[in-house]
């Protein structure tokens, strides 16, 4: 009865692992189309600013909205800087939390094995070259 319950939990607990993956996995897709997308329009704003400096644009209307344009793109380069970074954090954190969990459910399944079956044994480790 009781490692039915702990088989339950267990499978609960992975159910829930992938659950969590699957929703920062798809936050991070998101905000990857997201960024692309801006980084598409900031080109395209960049490219508008570079034609005007080139034709050396006099009029004091054109030129004040154009100074305005350009700091809407530096700002929107530090945004997408700030959002290139965070995916990146979120990326790095999942992944680092996949295997965390991962390693929680082999180390749980393995104790209760242990415990149930009481046979000891030991997971070879990895870069042992002494087996």
């Amino acid at each position: 009865m009781a490692e039915a319950l702990i088989n339950f939990l267990i499978q609960q607990l992975g159910s829930l692992a992938c659950e969590h993956t699957k929703q920062a996995v798809t936050l991070v897709l998101n905000a990857k189309k997201d960024v692309k997308k801006f980084s598409h329009s900031l080109k395209a704003i960049q490219a508008v600013l570079e034609d005007a400096e080139k034709q050396q644009v006099k009029e004091a209307r054109v030129r004040d909205w154009l100074d305005q344009l350009k700091d809407v793109s530096y700002e929107m380069d530090e945004a997408l800087d700030e959002w290139n970074t965070e995916i990146l954090k979120q990326e790095v954190e999942a992944k680092q939390e996949e295997e965390g969990e991962n390693a929680l459910v082999t180390k749980m399944t393995v104790c209760f094995r242990i415990s149930s079956n009481i046979i000891l044994f030991w997971p070879s480790q990895q870069g042992n070259s002494s087996s």
